[in-house]
């Protein structure tokens, strides 16, 4: 008892120290990367948010939520709305159109509680399927906020979006949306990794290890899982709204399939129902996407072989989950309890 005590003790002193070196190494490492590194590092941070918070529905409260980029969607046209509220001229809605503007910062919030707001109400109506009937409800939820957007094409912009303007970035510089990602993610990951650690995030486990017994014991089982939809979903309509601020532009391809299967690439191969091992998994799975694969597949054109970096990068994937399929967190956490 005493070996396994001293054991899990060093593994926390290992985990804070980790936490204390990404810190300061992600301090630092946007002084010395190319201004276009930086950029796509500072997104990862953001993408790593969606992981953790798709993780939160999935891999603790045992939910297959397939439509999580619906809530990613509903914070980024929230806050682009609010801050060009002139969308709205020549509609129903024009009143909106006087809105006075708000803080950036607030209104990326603002996306947030919407996103939290919708899914509550999905939530309740959705949450007391169970199984595959609630994956394939949430599968379709993205298809039809894309066709509202593309049928309120006056207001939404339809597919190619509409720009909220460079004035109305989360900062001017790569380095200024650099440190405010930064800042975010650790931000929300802390709230979400204190929430899993709670009492709260005990209820969610006990919902996903065992649904029965959960409701023999007097867990409401549904109100736990529509909590842990409106928390994951909250994260993600805050990221949503960042990345509009991060970009300066609102579209559908915020939110797309490709989008949705990153986030489940991310979790899974990290290791699901851990937080620390989405933050892994989006690392890997956002940077071999967009920075990685580019030197690949220039090597592929040249050999002149019919290949894309979404091929190559499903190959590596699968390759991952061949070799660690119970998520590479939960390996290195294993590897280094047992030294």
């Amino acid at each position: 008892m005493m070996n396994v005590l001293l054991k899990s003790t060093s593994f926390k002193d290992k985990r804070i120290l980790g936490i204390l070196i990404f810190v300061a190494v992600s301090l630092i490492i946007a002084r010395i990367t190319p201004d276009a590194l930086t950029y796509i590092i500072g997104l990862t941070y953001l993408f790593i948010i969606l992981a953790v918070s798709w993780d939160i529905i999935v891999g603790y409260a045992g939910q297959i939520n397939l439509g999580h980029t619906v809530f990613v969607g509903i914070g980024a046209y929230t806050t682009a709305l609010l801050q060009v509220p002139s969308r709205f001229q020549g509609t129903f809605f024009e009143f909106l159109s006087e809105m006075p503007r708000i803080p950036i910062f607030a209104s990326i919030f603002f996306g947030g509680i919407v996103a939290g707001i919708v899914g509550f109400l999905i939530g309740v109506i959705t949450l007391r399927l169970r199984g595959w009937y609630f994956a394939l409800v949430t599968a379709i939820l993205p298809l039809v906020f894309i066709e509202t957007t593309i049928i309120g094409s006056g207001v939404f912009g339809g597919e190619e979006g509409f720009s909220v303007g460079l004035e109305r970035a989360l900062a001017p510089t790569s380095l200024g949306k650099y440190y405010i990602a930064l800042a975010l993610m650790l931000v929300s990951v802390t709230t979400m990794f204190m929430i899993v650690n709670s009492r709260v995030g005990l209820k969610f486990k006990a919902v996903r290890e065992d649904f029965y017994l959960a409701e023999s014991v007097g867990i409401n089982t549904v109100n736990y899982k529509v909590l842990a939809f409106v928390i994951s979903s909250f994260f993600a309509g805050i990221t949503g709204a960042a990345i509009v601020h991060y970009r300066s532009t609102v579209s559908p391809g915020l939110y797309d399939i490709p989008l949705m299967l990153l986030i489940i690439l991310a979790a899974v191969i990290g290791g699901l129902g851990t937080i620390l091992g989405p933050i892994v998994g989006g690392f890997i799975v956002y940077l071999t996407r967009y920075w990685w694969l580019k030197g690949a597949i220039s090597a592929f054109t040249i050999a002149g072989l019919p290949i894309n970096d979404d091929i190559i990068l499903y190959m590596i994937l699968i390759a991952l989950a061949i070799l660690a399929p119970e998520g590479l967190w939960v390996r290195v956490r294993r590897f280094v309890s047992e030294t």
